[in-house]
């Protein structure tokens, strides 16, 4: 039973140790992720909140605003990734 809670411990990479701007990298990640949700949300929101029949332009207004906060999403990750 020993050998078992030793392979189940956790042991940091000596290469790369847990520091605290590890962690905010990986917070900067997830804020990263939760902006492009939040942006694909808004469009999904926003197409189900028109009635029949959507005006013409919508898909322009969607996808100008999903790629938005899309873009901005994959900046702010790749500046985590890149603090990491």
């Amino acid at each position: 039973m020993g050998d078992v809670r030793l392979a189940a411990t956790w042991t940091p990479n000596p290469n790369h140790p847990a520091t605290w701007g590890g962690f905010f990298a990986m917070l900067v990640v997830t804020a990263g992720c939760v902006i492009i949700f939040a942006g694909l949300l808004a469009a999904f929101a926003t197409w189900r909140s028109t009635e029949q029949p959507r005006y013409p332009g919508l898909w322009r207004v969607l996808l100008g605003t999903a790629g938005c906060f899309t873009v901005v999403g994959l900046v702010i990750i790749a500046f985590g990734v890149w603090l990491y």
